[in-house]
């Protein structure tokens, strides 16, 4: 990332740029910095477990709650994934004690490492009472269909600097102007969405999933006010999962015989992997299977998870447009209580 955004006063981000701040020219994660504020409406109740700890643990749950929350629309929304590091297990591995060890390397020894960004000057520089002031650029801005569906680089060149489409003001508009019994259900969308983005390269069907469960989350809050119809002579539902699911689609991502034939095909995907155990043919490592067939799974598995991300938004903000249009739409929230500024990573693989 070598630009700011900032969303109104809610959030703002940009790259890490902190005195004594760690580099390596083998870094794959990259340090951005997230400013937000914390509402008061926000702050997660302490479970009896932590009695005792209430303040910590209060101010903890809370600002990591709004940091993920944050970085998942983020992420959903972009073509990036952004994250912090949550596991707290650790891990094996070998500090990279010279950029270019050679063989030298041979003769190094793991090290038991924690999943941690940290450094001592750190905690002092995160310290802020307003937003800071930014004098890098603003962040590119792209056309939102040529953003998600031509040649989208998800995180695949590290080289290429992070943009968003050109309707992201208006996607956080719509989303911090969800209805209270809606966020939930979105939220719960967007998770899904995210754990296909995380998957996508190490557990390829589980992505598949992982996108398919998001798409239905949408599906079932589209349709939650239809009632399902029986044909009188067989039994069958009228208004079928796979119907829903398709007529969704052609709603929010495009119309056409060429994306209905499209969308039926990835409901058979899904249908197959759920009820038969399907696994994509290019699932392991070192998968017998042609080039032809390797790249055919890959665009499928891109163009569903691509289409999850435009379903929601899309969503979001045509469900945003009429509430508006109704009268109907609730107040931006409010922002008086605690500043926060994290570290947090943007991950290239």
């Amino acid at each position: 990332m070598k630009s700011s955004f900032r969303y109104k006063d809610v959030f703002q981000i940009f790259p890490a740029q902190l005195e004594k701040l760690p580099f390596s020219k083998l870094q794959a994660h990259y340090p951005n910095i997230l400013e937000y504020w914390t509402d008061s409406e926000e702050i997660v109740k302490v479970p009896e477990a932590f009695k005792g700890l209430e303040d910590l643990f209060s101010l903890a749950a809370t600002t990591l709650t709004k940091q993920d929350k944050i970085m998942a629309i983020l992420s959903v929304i972009s073509n990036h994934m952004f994250f912090r590091y949550s596991d707290g297990t650790g891990c094996w591995g070998i500090p990279m004690l010279k950029e270019d060890p050679g063989e030298e390397a041979n003769t190094w020894s793991s090290k038991w490492c924690m999943s941690y960004f940290h450094f001592p000057e750190l905690p002092d520089q995160l310290k802020i009472e307003s937003f800071s002031k930014q004098n890098l650029p603003a962040t590119t801005m792209v056309p939102e269909m040529e953003y998600y569906l031509y040649d989208p680089n998800i995180d695949f060149d590290s080289k290429k600097e992070i943009s968003f489409p050109d309707s992201i003001v208006h996607i956080l508009d719509s989303y911090y102007s969800l209805a209270p019994d809606i966020l939930p259900v979105i939220d719960t969308a967007i998770s899904h969405c995210v754990s296909a983005m995380e998957m996508r390269q190490s557990k390829k069907t589980l992505s598949l999933l992982a996108a398919f469960t998001s798409l239905e989350t949408m599906v079932n809050l589209e349709f939650r006010d239809v009632e399902a119809e029986k044909c009188e002579t067989c039994g069958q539902l009228r208004y079928s999962v796979a119907r829903k699911f398709r007529e969704f689609l052609l709603k929010y991502v495009g119309k056409g015989d060429k994306n209905k034939r499209k969308f039926n095909s990835y409901y058979s995907l899904r249908s197959n992997i759920i009820h038969t155990g399907r696994q994509l043919k290019s699932e392991k490592l070192f998968s017998e299977v042609s080039k032809e067939e390797s790249e055919s799974e890959f665009i499928k598995q891109i163009e569903i998870l691509q289409i999850t991300k435009l379903a929601i938004i899309k969503w979001i903000g045509y469900n945003h447009e009429v509430r508006e249009a109704t009268g109907s739409i609730r107040r931006e929230p409010s922002l008086k209580s605690t500043l926060i500024r994290r570290v947090f990573r943007y991950f290239k693989e």
